[in-house]
């Protein structure tokens, strides 16, 4: 069988540290619809934890701030923090994920539920 190319054109990146931030821009930026997920509330990983990184042993956000104004601008980049891959099948071109996302909110039965 002759390789047919993929069925989809939407790109799953998992994982919103540095890397991942920086590979789903650069997939959107060449006109790719791009799924980025995050398990944390919030984009940056650990580079978003650290006081100075390398190369330029600037603060984090001189960095991410500026992916962080790329990812605005990018229509065809959907965010979605608080979710995990909780399953894959398909083949290769063909792929389904099932995507968990955890709860956003707080209910009257939340007590030091953390």
């Amino acid at each position: 069988m002759a390789n047919q190319g993929p069925k989809s054109q939407t790109i799953l990146v998992v994982g919103g540290g540095i890397a991942g931030v920086t590979a789903a821009i650069e997939a959107a930026e060449t006109g790719y619809d791009v799924i980025l997920l995050e398990r944390d509330p919030a984009l940056g990983g650990r580079v978003a934890q650290l006081n100075r990184y390398f190369p330029k042993l600037c603060h984090p956000t001189c960095g991410l701030e500026i992916n962080f104004q790329r990812i605005r601008k990018l229509k065809n980049l959907r965010v979605v923090t608080m979710a995990s891959v909780a399953g894959v099948k398909g083949e290769k071109g063909d792929y389904t994920v099932s995507v968990s996302v955890s709860p956003r909110y707080v209910n009257a039965n939340c007590t030091a539920c953390g």
